[in-house]
């Protein structure tokens, strides 16, 4: 089963393109520093490639949990707006995309559906963060759930693209008859769209 969260693929091309647009790329070495412990971060990281390590000296946890490639670093401390309460080291050389905070937050002010759709992910890592590790003693591990194929194939997707600089193409100039019609838009990490609210338009000529 996939241990990539399907998260992601809430952001929809409008997204990724900023996120492409504001975003720089991080490459980094075994054993290298991303996050200290009570010094809060000017970015939040996306993982593009890698393994890193949360690790908190406040909790005596050396190895709090593992974090792969499509989670993100330092969401937390941007939730709760306090200095992160853990370290967080590259297991493997990586690549992180990094998304300037400052940046992030100007963006929610000037576009709240993109506010909306970023701080769904950002809370939504959190609380499985935090689920798995109250639970990484059960013995024996939760059920997991049934993997959501589309959803990973889109993450996946989506990480690429963020990977190698991808742009998603331009939205297309609305249709001549402003807009109306029925047919679903849907970005390849977004959902679907309608135009019309879902309704069929007939032919004024009937």
């Amino acid at each position: 089963m996939s241990t990539v969260p399907p998260y992601l693929g809430e952001f929809g091309d409008e997204d990724v393109r900023w996120l492409n647009e504001h975003g720089a790329h991080r490459r980094v070495r075994a054993g290298e520093q991303v996050i200290t412990e009570g010094v809060t971060p000017e970015h939040i990281f996306v993982v593009l490639e890698g393994e890193f390590r949360v690790s908190s000296e406040s909790m005596r946890d050396p190895d709090v949990m593992r974090v792969g490639e499509g989670q993100l670093l330092g969401e937390m401390s941007y939730i709760n707006r306090k200095p992160p309460g853990a370290s967080v080291f590259a297991v493997t050389d990586g690549v992180l995309l990094g998304i300037p905070r400052a940046r992030v937050r100007a963006k929610i002010v000037d576009d709240p559906a993109f506010g909306s759709r970023f701080l769904k992910v950002l809370g939504e890592f959190a609380v499985d963060r935090m689920w798995l590790y109250n639970r990484r003693d059960a013995d024996p591990p939760p059920p997991q759930p049934e993997p959501d194929l589309d959803a990973d194939l889109r993450v996946a997707d989506l990480i690429r693209s963020l990977l190698e600089g991808r742009m998603p193409p331009a939205p297309a100039p609305p249709p001549a008859d402003g807009g109306r019609g029925s047919g679903v838009r849907k970005g390849r990490w977004g959902r679907g769209r309608r135009g019309d609210g879902g309704r069929e338009k007939k032919d004024e000529a009937e």
